[in-house]
């Protein structure tokens, strides 16, 4: 499926190899020939400074406008940004068809001109459309002490970092899944009292809830103090239902096993509660994070507690990316999970538990070889004389990708896939490339 799709929308020459980007988009080469085109980090976010008014009675008067109004201005800020792309393209042609270099230059420079403007309105109105998450957290005082009481359960919620910002539709898209985290750990985490001085912890629990910037990215954490969950109790129902072999559970760590929960229709619990379970799994939670561009992982001990985190995006509308290579097809990664980009000698792969890995730094890395998560045949020089592996971050686990070479990076305009192609396992969406081209963007997560 993946290779029928690639070939339909990424063009080829007659011979049937694929269609070079142009020189003004391909990345500088090393000494290796491989490279990266830079591409300027957007400014960093500020909220405004609130200013006298010109008549020196106190500071500017607020401005009210409709939420669509701003999408609208956002959705232009990003037509833009995929205009700009073009003019890349478009100086290469120019000293193709012209041999004028002159010209292209010309054209390169006002490229960048246009680059830094658009940064700006991006960066713009992305402070406007900022707000805090206190906005979502704020529900949560009232739905604990109503759950709690129904419960019989004595629970403290304390929250933290409420004034960290992020998109307004990044927030709304993360409601949902929040609340069923946190009748999750009330229903099925926190024990009542009786258990709890039994156990030897205070009669109440605690609940919280906290948020923080990452870089590009807004974590927010779940956790409780409750009991936790037996990584040896999800293995053997994982068994008994058959989402994983006994060769595969010999293998899982005990973080892989607790993980498991995200699984479709997986639960731990025998009865149904009309609190958290109700027939709906964690896998919902993780299947509208991933929607939105986003990761979930959770951590547990056993009579200790649970975290759960989420990681999302600080906006959605303009994505970075940088292209890859893989058996002649091209693929775009989102620029927020790539760690790093190295090459590995073969004599560097070693297999452990009949998993490919190398070491980086002292630390082990899994490897994956994305053209066999895409289904793709293998190419014919089997035995390159090194690999070109993108280290990328899954949840808490670093992982090498295997791919054929590294080109360009940009910002582009990740659409959903639609029609007869939504809902297709790995990809997140495509994107429209300066020269015309279609580009599918991968979901990481999903293949590995």
């Amino acid at each position: 499926m993946a290779r029928r799709l690639a070939e339909a929308l990424v063009p080829r020459t007659a011979a049937g190899a694929l269609a070079p980007a142009p020189a003004a988009l391909q990345a500088p080469q090393g000494p290796s020939g491989e490279g990266l085109l830079p591409i300027a980090a957007p400014p960093e976010v500020r909220p405004a400074e609130p200013k006298p008014a010109e008549d020196g009675r106190g500071p500017a008067r607020m401005l009210r406008v409709d939420q669509g109004k701003v999408d609208a201005l956002m959705n232009f800020v990003a037509e833009l940004t995929v205009a700009k792309n073009g003019l890349a393209y478009l100086a290469e042609r120019v000293e193709q068809v012209s041999g004028s270099r002159q010209l292209g230059r010309e054209i390169k420079e006002q490229y960048a001109v246009i680059d830094r403007i658009a940064q700006g309105l991006q960066v713009g109105v992305m402070a406007i459309r900022m707000m805090p998450v206190s906005q979502v957290f704020q529900r949560f005082p009232r739905l604990v002490r109503d759950i709690t009481r129904k419960l019989g359960k004595e629970v403290e919620l304390v929250i933290q970092g409420e004034d960290t910002e992020a998109d307004k539709n990044v927030l709304e898209s993360l409601a949902d899944p929040l609340i069923h985290m946190v009748r999750n750990s009330l229903d099925h985490g926190i024990e009542t009292p009786e258990t709890r001085r039994a156990a030897g912890k205070p009669a109440h629990g605690t609940l919280r809830l906290s948020a923080r910037q990452e870089n590009d990215n807004v974590i927010i954490e779940v956790s409780d103090d409750g009991q936790g969950i037996d990584p040896q109790a999800v293995r053997a129902k994982a068994l008994r239902s058959g989402l994983i072999s006994a060769e595969q559970a010999a293998q899982m760590s005990p973080e892989d096993l607790v993980n498991l929960v995200f699984a479709a229709g997986f639960s731990t619990k025998e009865q149904v509660s009309d609190l958290s379970g109700r027939g709906v799994g964690m896998d919902v939670v993780r299947s509208a994070v991933r929607k939105a561009g986003g990761d979930v992982w959770l951590t547990s001990r056993v009579g200790a507690g649970t975290c759960v985190t989420v990681q999302l995006p600080l906006t959605m509308a303009v994505t970075r990316i940088v292209t890859i290579a893989v058996q002649g097809q091209q693929f775009g990664v989102v620029m927020d999970s790539v760690v790093e980009t190295v090459k590995v000698l073969p004599s560097q792969i070693h297999r452990i538990k009949q998993r490919e890995t190398f070491v980086l730094r002292d630390a082990v890395i899994p490897l994956v070889r994305l053209a066999d998560s895409l289904g793709l045949e293998p190419a014919h020089d089997a035995h390159p004389d090194e690999e070109a592996v993108m280290v990328v971050r899954v949840g808490r686990e670093r992982i090498g990708i295997v791919v054929d070479g590294f080109r360009e990076r940009m910002e582009v305009i990740v659409r959903p896939l639609d029609g007869l192609l939504a809902g297709l396992a790995g990809f997140s969406g495509t994107a429209l490339l300066g020269d015309g081209r279609v580009l599918l963007v991968l979901n990481l997560p999903d293949l590995i």
